[in-house]
């Protein structure tokens, strides 16, 4: 093949597709860039007036030109890191038609390039730094903002081998930076800006980060351009990255680091951003933790207004059924309670308990819907009067289907007369599509119904009350829920004994350690209670006790002079855990009333308070107990 036809194969300069983008540059043997293309001009992103006829460290400030030896004949290739960050592969070639000018052309390189990874400080040290800072994240999370600010930056500069730092804030809604931590090697080395403030318009660098929400990387601060655009009085720099601390997708500061004798690269800022996360979560854990916690005590203060109105409301509703049922008054009390003390005995949580004794207590709310005339009749009833009663289960469901409860109340009306064979009604539910709070009131009901005097007979007794129960155990009732009546019932414990669970106690509430006095008193205030109980934060162990003896000792009087207001205020923000007494006057909530007044007399306490393991009920005092013993709780279920 002759060299005519040989280089038929080659393109010419003007076949060369003008889609193709390629980065060259002309440079003599003085490094001084003398042309170039569109594609190197866009990659090295400067005024061309910066770098023409320039050296090109100009356009490259990390290319050190006096390390540099061009070559003669071959090609050359180097690697650096542009002023952006980005890796840069530059291949240098003589001209053939030229003794002293050769043409540089650069591609842009993936950050996964062994070589790059070189250019980096000790990243096992960076790591053993940051797991370092982690094992500190208590003491963080418990030190003042300003702290956690300063060993966030000392660590950043640690992380990044860099010599300087800071952090700001960034405040969303006014556009403003707020200057406000510097390392102390800033501090010492340069001219921190008096200003405090900065709309992002005047922030320079600053805002570039925030505005784009991604690093940003300058390794050339040498340059006009850069230099105009920090803040005025800033010191100097010769590289810098800074990046937006990014919080629930939301800006809320800028950390930044400089002057690294290597040139960053966006795995720098990866790292320092992973950093600024981790950093402002521990920052607003604690703040987080705190609100939830007074959320929390707002919300469960509410839920014991709301549970103490719902009951008064049910009660009132149980009173208006037993208006029109006049030969069945108390019933539905009575069956609550015996409930109650059922599900005890299974073990039932407090929650469900308190579910299960609403339920009880308008299970027989349907009967609003059937004549006065049939409720009353003193005689046995006829299969058409019988069927309209059978009514009630379907009809209490439906006066109570538009109430949202936290409990299964509907479905306890509506099943209090299924039987586990199928028997029952208005369903025929059997066994386990019957729910275990119906169980429990359908035996309740018919324990009160037997031992109860009708003007039409009676009471049955207990004796036919255990035949009743045990002829229908594992037909009609629950095996288990028959054995646990049958030996309460037996032993009389509901008629002889009143737990203090029982009364109405006087409302507590929770409070945290940290709550100053005059949070407690607000609190106490909203609440109409006099007792606020002090639990463990890690724990949820009860730990102390405030009252209102206490927060009257700690008031003070009338006050005349602006030094003693001081003094009241520093009293009123004294903490819980400064004041409160260690002692806790409790009592199990299953205690009879007897083993309770003699521990309020043996221990000369004007109340106790009742607990169901670590969870306050309420408080049991003198008054209480007087009103409690007057009532004659021995004939409670055999009134009628």
């Amino acid at each position: 093949m002759n060299k005519q036809t040989k280089m038929d194969f080659f393109l010419k300069a003007s076949e060369i597709p003008q889609n193709i983008s390629i980065a060259w540059a002309i440079i003599d043997n003085q490094f001084h860039l003398k042309r170039l293309s569109e594609a190197f001009f866009l990659q090295v992103n400067k005024p061309i007036s910066l770098i023409l006829n320039q050296p090109i460290n100009k356009c490259f400030s990390s290319i050190d030109i006096s390390t540099i030896e061009l070559p003669s004949h071959d090609s050359m290739v180097l690697n650096w890191v542009d002023d952006k960050g980005n890796g840069v592969q530059g291949m240098f070639c003589p001209l053939l038609d030229s003794s002293d000018l050769w043409c540089l052309q650069i591609i842009e390189l993936s950050l996964d390039e062994k070589w790059l990874m070189e250019l980096h400080p000790d990243y096992h040290h960076a790591i053993q730094s940051s797991d370092e800072w982690l094992t500190q994240i208590e003491k963080v999370i418990i030190s003042k903002p300003e702290s956690v600010f300063q060993t966030a930056v000392n660590q950043a500069i640690t992380l990044t081998d860099s010599q300087i730092g800071y952090l700001h804030l960034y405040d969303e809604k006014r556009s403003e930076i707020s200057l406000t931590t510097w390392s102390d090697s800033a501090v010492a080395q340069c001219k921190i800006p008096k200003v405090k403030h900065l709309g992002l318009d005047d922030a320079g660098l600053w805002a570039d980060c925030i505005r784009t929400r991604t690093a940003a990387i300058h390794n050339d601060c040498g340059s006009e351009q850069i230099i105009q655009e920090f803040p005025e009085t800033l010191f100097e720099l010769t590289r810098h990255m800074s990046v937006p601390i990014i919080y629930r997708n939301r800006i809320v500061g800028v950390i930044g680091v400089g002057n690294r004798e290597l040139p960053y690269t966006p795995v720098d800022a990866k790292s320092l951003a992973v950093f600024a996360s981790i950093l402002w979560h521990s920052v607003e854990l604690p703040r987080s933790m705190k609100v939830l916690s007074k959320q929390s005590q707002v919300i469960r203060t509410q839920r014991e207004k709301l549970s103490h109105a719902l009951e008064q409301l049910i009660g009132a509703v149980s009173d208006a059924v037993e208006l029109k049922d006049a030969y069945t008054a108390g019933h539905q009390k009575t069956v609550a309670q015996l409930a109650y003390l059922i599900g005890e005995r299974l073990g039932l949580s407090h929650e469900r308990l308190e579910g299960l004794k609403l339920g009880a207590l308008i299970h027989d709310i349907g009967k609003l819907g059937i004549p006065t005339q049939i409720l009353s009749k003193p005689s046995k009833l006829t299969d058409e009067e019988f069927a309209l009663v059978k009514m009630h289960s379907e009809q209490g469901a439906e006066i109570i289907s538009e109430v949202e409860f936290p409990w299964p109340i509907m479905e306890m009306i509506l099943q209090h007369h299924e039987r586990l064979n199928g028997s029952g009604y208005p369903r025929g539910l059997k066994n386990n599509d019957i729910i275990l709070e119906a169980k429990i009131i359908g035996i309740a009901d018919v324990a009160d119904s037997v031992l109860s005097h009708r003007p039409y007979r009676p009471s049955l007794g207990m004796k036919k009350l255990k035949e009743i129960l045990v002829s229908g155990k594992g037909s009609l009732y629950d095996p288990k829920i028959v054995d646990i009546c049958i030996d309460m019932l037996a032993s009389h414990q509901i008629e002889n004994i009143q737990c203090v669970s029982h009364l109405p106690l006087e409302p507590v509430i929770c409070i945290e350690p940290y709550n100053t006095l005059a949070e407690v008193r607000e609190l106490l205030c909203d609440s109409n209670a006099k007792v606020g109980i002090v639990r463990d934060e890690s724990k949820g162990k009860v730990i102390g006790i405030v009252d209102q003896m206490i927060l009257d000792v700690w008031h003070s009087p009338l006050l005349d002079t602006a030094s003693e207001r001081t003094v009241d205020r520093n009293i009123q923000n004294k903490k819980v855990h400064q004041v409160m007494r260690h002692k806790v006057p409790l009592v199990a909530s299953n205690t009879i009333l007897k083993d309770a007044k003699h521990q309020l007399e043996g221990e000369q306490l004007e109340y106790l308070v009742v607990a169901d393991g670590n969870e306050p009920l309420g408080c049991v005092t003198w008054k209480i107990m007087a009103n409690a013993q007057s009532f004659d709780f021995d004939t409670e279920f055999q009134r009628h």
